[in-house]
């Protein structure tokens, strides 16, 4: 099984990433979404596939890693992936997934770039992002090309 935890201190996209997963999910899959210093108005649909945790309300957040770790103690997948709360999914994505993962491994997706108005990939000619790198971002100050890309 795959354990999806999402770390979520803006529920813009929350429910439109959930749902994505829920619907392009082809084998046993939860999803534990972890509420960071927030309550939000109006709950995610129910769904016995899906837990949240609330952690701090009213600004008193305590970030992403603990989110993360705190969705990890209560995960029961074989594997875990984090995804932000703005994530459009392939179809079948966790088959495909543990397909190709072997134990003890860190997988890194590609990443394409998502319109969350419409849902939609953004088709503008770039290339995807298969990986990040950081340059120390006080090499040289002020230049746009240092830091995380």
């Amino acid at each position: 099984m795959l354990s999806v935890i999402i770390p979520s201190r803006q529920p813009e996209y929350l429910q439109k990433t959930v749902d994505d997963i829920l619907n392009k999910a082809e084998g046993e899959i939860e999803v534990i979404v972890v509420l960071d210093g927030y309550w939000p108005e109006t709950m995610l649909r129910e769904d016995k596939r899906v837990r949240i945790i609330h952690q701090g309300v009213f600004h008193d957040n305590r970030g992403m890693r603990p989110a993360i770790n705190a969705g990890v103690v209560i995960s029961d997948g074989d594997y875990i992936m984090k995804c932000d709360e703005h994530v459009m999914f392939d179809q079948g994505f966790d088959v495909k997934l543990i397909a190709d993962c072997e134990d003890n491994w860190v997988v890194v997706p590609r990443r394409k770039r998502l319109n969350a108005e419409d849902w939609t990939l953004i088709e503008d000619g770039r290339p995807p992002v298969d990986y990040m790198i950081i340059d120390y971002p006080y090499q040289r100050p002020y230049d746009k090309t240092c830091g995380l890309h």
